[in-house]
């Protein structure tokens, strides 16, 4: 149960795609989502590029806590892998201090040492914009 006292989702996926050339892999069971890329920073250009043409800006600091907190309420964590190592972690498994401060919520952590080797700190917003997608396909199948 979410702290909602909502169910929980469950979610089981196998998805590889491609965002402007970038391969992604979505792999998801029980609660966990994993989005692992081998090109974080093209990845998030790119995310970045589709945010904007879907909100008329890029997304930011408020669309990063609202998925992070969309992920919480039903009970799913999401984590963005590259090759240089976790970037970040959203959701329900998260409980950060720092997350609060720097994102406005505490259900987002960055991984400093991933995010910083793979998208540079001004991209990690874009790039949780993938996860909303996570997030918006997991709703519509419940």
């Amino acid at each position: 149960m979410t702290p909602e006292g909502e169910r929980a989702l469950d979610v089981t996926a196998d998805l590889s795609l491609e965002v402007d050339g970038v391969p992604v892999q979505i792999r998801a069971s029980g609660s966990d989502v994993a989005v692992t890329s081998g090109d974080v920073r093209r990845l998030v250009s790119a995310v970045r590029l589709a945010g904007g043409a879907t909100t008329q800006g890029t997304p930011g600091r408020a669309q990063l806590a609202r998925v992070a907190d969309t992920l919480a309420e039903h009970g799913l964590t999401a984590r963005l892998d590259g090759p240089a190592g976790r970037v970040m972690t959203l959701g329900a498994a998260v409980d950060s201090a720092a997350g609060s401060g720097l994102l406005g919520t505490r259900h987002a952590r960055v991984h400093p040492a991933g995010a910083l080797r793979s998208s540079g700190p001004a991209g990690l917003a874009a790039a949780a914009s993938l996860l909303v997608l996570v997030a918006v396909l997991a709703r519509r199948r419940r």
